[in-house]
């Protein structure tokens, strides 16, 4: 069971996926506060429930917010589904992550994601933070907008969208090449380390290892950062 607190969030869940919410939660005293948010549950049919601010403040003990939305878990897409359903005449856009374990950056990611049309996040079931709560209200709704899926092999999964005819882009320091470089309109999949930095094996499986110049002295980008820098290259590409 998952506890969103982040407004977007409880909105975007209530109006794409309401049949997963279990009870919204509301602080007495923020009702009219929360309008917009009750008449959501009511057309959706989801079930509101006003507790006084001591009931609220010992049932959430987060604080600062005065709405609460009890959801199932998010589901994560099926990794064959995925790569079974590439149609390279769209020119999809795919983002792997290697060992990101932070859920600030990965809520961060798949926030920028829903900003600027990728269509999946991959993430590794090992050496990965999952879809959390935390997650999901960095995300500020956008796992409901993005696809998440889990693989088991990362490795496998990029020699499979390889052979659908998707490019494979590694980000990296020390890479070759700068990302502006290279022709990012077809199918891509752009592929990120964590805090640990991308594995040999994952490197080793990319089409090539490209790099966002910075200046001297300072090399490297968190990672979310970098993610975003990298998905708006690829749009503003496509963008011509």
């Amino acid at each position: 069971m998952a506890f969103l607190t982040n407004r977007n969030s409880i909105l975007e869940t209530l109006r794409e996926h309401p049949e997963k919410v279990r009870k919204l939660w509301i602080e007495a005293g923020y009702g009219r506060a929360c309008e917009e948010y009750i008449k959501e549950a009511k057309l959706k049919g989801v079930t509101f429930k006003i507790l006084p601010k001591e009931a609220f403040a010992r049932r959430f003990k987060e604080g600062r917010s005065h709405i609460c939305l009890e959801r199932e878990e998010v589901s994560y897409a099926d990794p064959d589904e995925l790569v079974m359903g590439i149609d390279t005449a769209k020119n999809p856009l795919y983002c792997a992550l290697d060992g990101v374990y932070d859920p600030q950056n990965l809520g961060n990611i798949v926030r920028s994601a829903a900003c600027l049309g990728v269509e999946a996040v991959v993430i590794p079931k090992d050496r990965s933070c999952g879809i959390t709560e935390t997650v999901t209200n960095i995300s500020r709704g956008a796992v409901e907008h993005v696809k998440i899926v889990r693989v088991v092999n990362l490795a496998r999964f990029i020699d499979e969208v390889k052979a659908k005819g998707v490019f494979c882009y590694a980000l990296d320091e020390r890479g070759t090449a700068p990302l502006w470089e290279i022709d990012l309109k077809g199918p891509v999949c752009l592929v990120f380390g964590g805090e640990d930095g991308l594995r040999r094996l994952t490197v080793e499986r990319c089409d090539a290892v490209l790099k966002i110049p910075t200046l001297t002295g300072f090399p490297s980008l968190n990672v979310a950062v970098s993610f975003a820098v990298s998905a708006y290259e690829v749009r503003r590409q496509r963008r011509g």
